[in-house]
């Protein structure tokens, strides 16, 4: 079972997600609000709905409901509608957020640079690759 690819993922994911969440209680979060605030806070799009989110973190859309409806309500985000499409609800972050942003930056960032020093130079841009692929590749 040692050379097990899916279990050997799953074992680093979840040494990862306690670290994200170990730091995400100092705050009162979750790991996935601390990842969703991080990805709102870096995405380079003008406007982020609720399908970026799911379509980012590989989320079903009633579990992307549930989770920025609970943000939403511990005012952590702010929906805003859209001028176009009155179905549509931008997402942007509270002040709340924004307050906790550069504390969220550092500690993911420092988080990546952990994993990563693992790896040589050209591990790293190979394993990066490869973590892409694999989802998409197991969809099919």
């Amino acid at each position: 079972m040692a050379s097990d690819v899916a279990h050997l993922i799953k074992v680093a994911s979840n040494e990862i997600s306690r670290g994200i969440n170990t730091f995400a209680g100092k705050y009162g979060l979750t790991g996935t609000q601390v990842q969703i605030i991080y990805y709102l806070s870096n995405c380079s799009k003008e406007t982020v709905c609720q399908k970026n989110i799911e379509s980012e973190f590989n989320i079903r859309r009633s579990t992307a409901t549930n989770i920025l409806k609970t943000m939403e309500k511990n005012d952590l985000i702010i929906r805003r509608p859209i001028k176009n499409d009155s179905r549509l609800k931008r997402i942007v972050l509270s002040d709340k957020s924004k307050g906790m942003q550069d504390a969220i930056d550092n500690f993911m960032d420092q988080n990546d640079q952990k994993i990563l020093s693992t790896l040589g130079t050209l591990e790293r841009h190979s394993f990066v690759h490869a973590l892409k692929k694999i989802p998409q590749k197991l969809k099919k």
